[in-house]
């Protein structure tokens, strides 16, 4: 069966291209400390922090010890948040890193089959559940729009709204996501967080990359310190031939043009992208058992593309089903970059969005039955 991921872009406003002054981890502490002492304001410290791009992951540690330590503003925090997740593809800093030889050949196989393991046997045997993705979607369009369609430049990132939706898993599978009401009831018509959504964590995605990797290449990268000791990160590399990772977007065009989301039109015109590009990322895992903690996938898309970034961050955990407990997904992150052009406003624009999701509520998914015997009330 073919495992696939599916994007899927709704993007309508423009922005200016997400890009920045390189910095370490350290030196963008130092500069968000010297700010703050100069009492510089929320939203001009806000756009220093936007404007950079991070060499290292900003852990949530590091933005944890920020928080306790410094005294920022609303706009500020945001930014410094939003730094964390656009840098969560890089690796810590060096000084993070546990000084731990890195592991035999064989020791390494050994890891490698213990996630083949957990992938294919755990996943397939988890119970029917359901399950809430709680969605926080950021994006950096303007907030300022003219009647001509005209919008000034504005890099920050903000909150773009909050969703929630219910998985379904049922007979080893991933069946559907449904949105949820404001009241929690179930909605076919419901808002869903615009931007880079994902599917597939529960088990396709993982089997896609283990799969494509047979055909690409996978090796040793480095040791990084989880909550419970040593993880064992790998790095892999898919080539576009031996893809099976699908990304579909649409679409972006012209609000003036009645004719914006015609499928097939939309992909001759370069407003769309349907293709199982190469990918490149990370595994990291237990390395006494093989579980898989956490995966990264950044597809390599052609730089002249609608989209031109589609990043994909899962985290697993423990989560209790049923009185039960199992490895699940618990968190995950989609990062797109997209150009734009708006109705009235005709120079090229690219709108990054981010879309952090929480799997919480997990539950078995099924009914219960009784039998009554005559006379016994019901």
């Amino acid at each position: 069966m073919r495992s696939v991921a599916v994007f899927l872009i709704a993007l309508f406003l423009p922005a200016t291209v997400f890009a920045g002054t390189k910095m370490t981890v350290a030196q963008l502490d130092q500069m968000l400390a010297s700010r703050l002492a100069a009492h510089e304001s929320d939203t001009d410290t806000a756009q220093k922090i936007a404007g950079i791009e991070l060499t290292e992951r900003l852990t949530s540690a590091n933005v944890a010890n920020l928080k306790k330590t410094l005294q920022m503003g609303p706009l500020t925090e945001i930014a410094v948040e939003m730094q964390a997740d656009s840098s969560a593809f890089l690796n810590p800093p060096a000084a993070e890193l546990p000084q731990k030889p890195a592991p035999t050949i064989p020791e390494q196989q050994a890891m490698l089959n213990g996630a083949v393991h957990f992938v294919a046997i755990t996943f397939q045997h988890l119970p029917d559940f359901l399950a809430e993705r709680l969605t926080s979607s950021f994006d950096n369009s303007p907030l300022v729009l003219t009647h001509s369609g005209w919008a000034p430049p504005n890099s920050l990132l903000h909150t773009a709204g909050t969703f929630k939706q219910v998985v379904t898993y049922r007979g080893g599978r991933e069946i559907s996501i449904g949105n949820l009401s404001a009241d929690g009831k179930r909605s076919k018509g419901g808002p869903a967080p615009s931007g880079l959504s994902s599917s597939g964590e529960f088990g396709p995605v993982l089997a896609t990359i283990l799969r494509d990797t047979s055909k690409g290449s996978i090796q040793w990268s480095h040791w990084e310190q989880g909550p419970s000791g040593p993880v064992a990160v790998f790095a892999y590399q898919v080539p576009q031939s031996a893809s099976h990772y699908q990304v579909d977007y649409c679409c972006v065009r012209g609000s003036e043009d009645p004719k914006s989301y015609e499928g097939s039109k939309d992909q001759r015109l370069g407003n769309a992208y349907h293709g199982t590009p190469g990918y490149h990322g990370a595994i990291f895992l237990d390395p006494t058992v093989g579980t898989i903690q956490r995966i990264t996938l950044e597809a390599e898309m052609d730089p002249q593309a609608a989209i031109t970034t589609a990043q994909v961050s899962v985290r697993y955990g423990i989560v209790t089903i049923g009185g039960q407990s199992y490895t699940c997904p618990v968190a995950s992150l989609a990062i797109s970059d997209a150009r734009t052009r708006l109705g009235g406003d005709m120079s090229d624009r690219t709108i990054r969005r981010i879309n952090e999701a929480m799997f919480t509520n997990y539950h078995r998914f099924g009914t219960s039955s009784r039998i009554l015997i005559d006379g016994e009330p019901q």
